[in-house]
């Protein structure tokens, strides 16, 4: 029982609040090289053992200042004490006690993330709706009445949509207001091949203003993309920023 709690919270640990990797922004103190000081370990078993043991320590060091901001204040000394007598089998709660503590904190957890959730929910609509009126008044930007912003870079020639079943072949990037890229098939190194109905109401109308082989710009508003939903990463009420070429087009 336990166990499963532990698993969740540290889970809600890691969705929220806790970096990717143990391995990642190691180590928060200066280490000193083996050349600096004397060799404290007899063979590689003891060193593997000491990195776990370091990249433990980092991991709820890390956690610390994130868990502040939470309101959660936990004492380090205390948490060492429990992985001591965890280890010795001397524990100074019972294992109903403990359950009952790892539940309320699991709880405490959640009605943090729910807090956080809509408080960015609520951001990223107003700063969204700033973004948005701003671009609107950039040159070259054309709005439709969906809330749908785009600058056509190139018109195209050839073939162009015509229904949802069209099959479209393109290479785009996806990236957020803030500038973090969340997508992008040049990376991938090729294009992607799909059905127009497949892909959100902000590529199923925007696409529709070239032909193949051009290329637009697309603002999509949350109610075109994603709307409230955390989706890969991307957070909730997200203004999605697009650039797309158009490299061919089956009318089906």
């Amino acid at each position: 029982m336990i166990f499963f709690l532990l698993k969740r919270i540290l889970l809600l640990y890691l969705i929220f609040f806790i970096p990717k990797s143990f391995s990642e922004n190691l180590p928060f103190f200066k280490i000193q090289s083996y050349s600096e000081k004397k060799e404290f370990f007899k063979n590689d078993n003891e060193k593997i053992g000491y990195s776990l043991g370091v990249s433990l320590g980092n991991y709820v060091n890390e956690s610390f200042e994130r868990q502040k901001k939470m309101g959660i204040k936990l004492d380090k000394y205390n948490i060492l004490l429990g992985v001591q007598d965890a280890i010795s089998g001397n524990l100074k709660l019972s294992h109903e006690e403990i359950s009952i503590i790892l539940q309320k904190l699991e709880e405490n957890l959640k009605n943090i993330a729910k807090i956080q959730f809509e408080k960015s929910e609520k951001e990223n609509l107003i700063q969204g709706k700033l973004y948005m009126k701003n671009f609107s008044e950039m040159k070259g930007v054309n709005k439709t009445p969906s809330g749908l912003l785009y600058i056509v870079e190139k018109s195209g020639e050839g073939e162009e949509i015509k229904t949802k079943n069209t099959e479209i072949t393109v290479h785009y990037k996806g990236s957020l207001i803030n500038g973090m890229e969340f997508d992008s098939s040049y990376k991938r190194g090729k294009p992607i091949t799909l059905m127009l109905k497949d892909v959100i109401l902000g590529w199923q109308e925007g696409l529709k203003y070239i032909k193949k082989s051009g290329k637009i710009k697309l603002i999509i508003p949350p109610n075109l993309g994603y709307g409230n939903n955390t989706i890969n990463g991307i957070p909730a009420n997200s203004i999605l920023i697009f650039e797309i070429e158009l490299l061919d087009v089956k009318n089906i």
